[in-house]
């Protein structure tokens, strides 16, 4: 079981810890100051007496590991009682070694792949001296594909479970041995959405990552005032006794803006602790309710194994296993390469081999070391370094003229036409061309871009385009589709291994669009879901089963190419009352064929997926006909009609809602 879920022995810990804790020492657990500084003396005294006045539980901005184990056995040795501190820090995609941004992680669909990704930065994390991170964000609403550094989806439900496996890696679940630190399961907010009210689904998220994961904290510091109000006393219920226990940042912003009587607010990173002491000593605010923000501080301590270091005496003295960069390179790469969607492949220009002849790369974000870190600092391998590395001949040119001047990339100027013409003669000669672009926020090309790549296509009909950024784009030239394109997203530091490796088939294509993209009405889109692989695979076999206030959704995922490849078995339901209505994702799961082989598949349908929360736990689960569709994207599905009676509804309803993961039974060939 993990470290993170409920444990009688913590909770007797706990318990008799807080008997022991003076009001001021409780207030303490709630306070984050900043490190002190050693360039400003004054400063850094004021902290240390703080520190050992029981004034302090929590520090952010550690410089390094020296000086959080220095605090930390200040903490154990100079204070009355010895209570741990928390180090917090932001994880965002990595420390040391840079993995794909969040945004683009999701477009793996592979829970697996995140786990580990989580565990290698929880490594670095402790590294670094942080044992809190700020994370995973989750940013839910429309407009969040511009958004690289948060979790999103067309479907929450997908941010839902790989935000929960994500976590799994960073608190070490099921690895008791393994670097562990807090996670902080982070909402944030696009723009307001319609339909479904905002706080509606980012309740219903909340309680999918509680149930998959035993999250150790949870914030809404980018949700809006109006969405955090209305979510606030949902997630006062969710927090009961016997629900989720751990740390609730909105509740400390709550106690705060309560004890220093603003009606503004104030933020919990500058808790107000004489005014909270005040508040609690004169009933202002409840004992009960002050306890109980300090004991979830007290349980992550106790989870993330902090009391048993300062208990044994060895806290000074541990450090965590130093990071192992070959081995956390080599994951980052098996991740990114994971990630990249493959558009389009028809007629099949990609992979690049004997038969695609010349290669000519083309475009400056082909040597670009720094445009698949999203403005992350650092470097990453670039295209060219990724081919050069595997072998592959190949000419390159820049293909658009320098810009160093702050002229706009997309802008077409007088120096571009000269570079377009040179990259053009050189199109003619080749066999096969690659053209690398970048992407911002806008779903379409710049003008020099789109320029750059219709003359490209009128010299080579062998095209390949290969964008490198938030947006996913499937850009129309002269009134047809590129036949191939790979959309890399942001990888990170291996991303020009792994798309090499993508486009010589060293790798095989799995990524899947997390957004769809529109069509127009002479042209159909890209549905969420979407993602094209060098092996060809079909859907068969489905079949109901309804049992125990549940319904088994069951199907086989045959590989009827020639190549080996991965594909995602997507689950949707849609109930057909809703009219309008899009399917819902249930879940998903990914499967390794070999050509001809064959996998079933078992999925299951709960209360949670069709049924709506109307009051604390309870749920109520419409009767009625049911539209249940397996397959490969939201729209290449085969479907069954389920007839849901009353009796069964009202059966599933009592149902505890738990879920065992997507499984894949026995393969043939």
């Amino acid at each position: 079981m993990s470290r993170f879920h409920a444990d009688p022995d913590c909770e007797r810990f706990v318990s008799d810890m807080l008997a022991h804790m003076t009001l001021l020492e409780k207030a303490g657990q709630l306070a984050i100051r900043p490190a002190p500084d050693s360039d400003q003396p004054e400063a850094a005294e004021s902290f240390t007496r703080a520190l050992r006045a029981g004034r302090i539980g929590i520090v952010r901005g550690v410089a390094d590991h020296a000086q959080a184990q220095a605090l930390q056995q200040m903490a154990q040795e100079e204070t009355r009682l010895g209570l741990p501190l928390l180090f917090t820090g932001r994880i965002a995609s990595g420390f040391d070694t840079q993995f794909p941004a969040p945004a683009t992680m999701a477009a793996s669909f592979d829970p697996e792949a995140l786990a580990k990704a989580g565990r290698i930065i929880a490594s670095e994390a402790a590294d670094k001296g942080v044992n809190w991170g700020l994370g995973p964000e989750v940013c839910l609403g429309e407009g969040c594909g511009k958004q690289n550094e948060a979790f999103h989806a067309d479907h929450d439900r997908l941010a839902s479970i790989l935000a929960a496996a994500f976590i799994d890696g960073l608190q070490g679940a099921d690895d008791k041995d393994g670097a562990a630190i807090l996670a902080c399961l982070d909402l944030t907010q696009a723009q307001a959405q319609g339909g479904e009210p905002l706080h509606e689904a980012a309740l219903t998220l909340c309680s999918e990552v509680f149930a998959r994961s035993g999250v150790g904290a949870i914030a809404l510091h980018r949700l809006s005032e109006g969405t955090r109000t209305a979510i606030a006393p949902h997630l006062a219920t969710v927090s009961r006794p016997g629900g989720y226990d751990g740390i609730v940042l909105p509740e400390w912003d709550a106690l705060a803006s309560e004890a220093s009587f603003s009606m503004e607010g104030v933020s919990h990173s500058s808790m107000p602790l004489d005014s909270l002491v005040e508040a609690v000593t004169t009933n202002r605010i409840s004992e009960q309710r002050f306890e109980d923000a300090v004991a979830r501080v007290l349980r992550a301590k106790y989870r993330t194994g902090l009391f048993g270091q300062a208990l044994s005496g060895k806290l000074a003295k541990t450090r965590a296993k130093p990071p192992m960069p070959a081995h956390n390179r080599e994951v980052a790469l098996d991740l990114a390469r994971r990630c990249a969607v493959l558009l389009r492949n028809m007629p099949a220009t990609l992979p690049l081999g004997i038969d695609s002849g010349e290669i000519l790369i083309v475009g400056p974000a082909a040597s670009d070391r720094q445009i698949s870190l999203g403005g992350r600092e650092g470097l990453a391998a670039s295209v060219i370094d990724g081919l050069e590395q595997l072998g592959v001949p190949h000419r390159y040119v820049p293909g658009l003229a320098l810009r160093n001047n702050g002229t706009p990339v997309d802008r077409l100027i007088d120096a571009d036409r000269m570079a377009i013409g040179m990259a053009c003669e050189a199109a003619k000669r080749a066999g096969t061309v690659v053209v690398v672009l970048p992407t911002g926020q806008s779903a379409t090309l710049g003008e020099a871009q789109q320029q750059l790549l219709t003359s490209l296509s009128r010299s080579n009909g062998q095209t390949v385009l290969v964008t490198i950024g938030t947006t996913a784009i499937d850009p129309v030239i002269e009134g047809r589709n590129l036949p191939s394109v790979l959309h890399a997203g942001e990888l990170g530091a291996m991303a020009g291994h792994a798309i090499a490796e993508l486009l010589t088939a060293e790798a095989s294509p799995s990524g899947k669009l997390v957004h769809g993209l529109p069509g127009t009405k002479d042209r159909p889109g890209l549905p969420f879901g979407h993602g094209e692989s060098y092996a060809d695979f079909a859907m068969t076999d489905l079949a109901l089963d309804f049992h125990a206030g549940r319904i088994r959704v069951n199907g086989a995922l045959r590989n009827v190419g020639d190549r080996e490849g991965t594909e995602t078995a997507q689950l949707y339901v849609r109930h057909l009352a809703e009219k309008g209505t899009k399917p819902r994702l249930v879940d998903i799961s990914r499967v390794s064929l070999r050509p001809g082989e064959r996998q079933y598949l078992s999925f299951e349908i709960t209360r949670e997926d069709i049924g709506k929360r109307t009051s604390g736990s309870t749920f109520v689960v419409p009767s009625g006909e049911y539209e249940i569709f397996l397959g490969t994207s939201m729209v290449r599905t085969i479907s069954e009609t389920a007839l849901i009676d009353e009796d069964f509804a009202r059966l599933m309803a009592r149902g505890d809602g738990s879920r065992p993961s997507a499984h894949a039974g026995r393969r043939t060939a």
